[in-house]
């Protein structure tokens, strides 16, 4: 097949919000796919499956990007980092600007919630290269 671009928004059965969204191309002969996203911590299994029956049953997915932390965005990706091998993971690291923010927030007293996020990252990301 010549170059070509696909991209499929996965229901995350919530009425209100969540993304999941695979995209799969080719450029040159060569297929990259990505996921932006993942729903809902229950939706990962979801987009697990969606990718291995419409994609072919890739090991690697070139490109993970979670937009933002919020558990309807970032909770399905849990699932698609221990089942595939990822290239790359685009996210947002509060824990390197934590400090210089923390006096704009009420609800946040120290910069600890963001260190344990980042060392939670370390341990359910183990097979992967960090850039953390």
């Amino acid at each position: 097949m010549a170059d070509y671009f696909e991209i499929d928004f996965l229901d995350v059965e919530a009425k209100s919000s969540g993304d999941a969204i695979c995209v799969r191309y080719e450029l040159n002969g060569q297929t990259f796919i990505h996921v932006v996203d993942g729903g809902y911590q229950s939706t990962g299994e979801k987009v697990v499956n969606f990718i291995n029956k419409y994609y072919g049953t890739p090991k690697r997915i070139d490109h993970v990007v979670a937009t933002h932390n919020d558990g309807d965005h970032a909770g399905g990706l849990q699932r698609v980092l221990e089942d595939f091998e990822v290239g790359t993971l685009w996210m947002l690291r509060p824990w390197t600007y934590a400090a210089e923010l923390l006096p704009r927030f009420k609800r946040y007293k120290s910069t600890s919630p963001f260190r344990e996020l980042r060392l939670a990252l370390f341990r359910s990301w183990p097979r992967h290269d960090h850039a953390f």
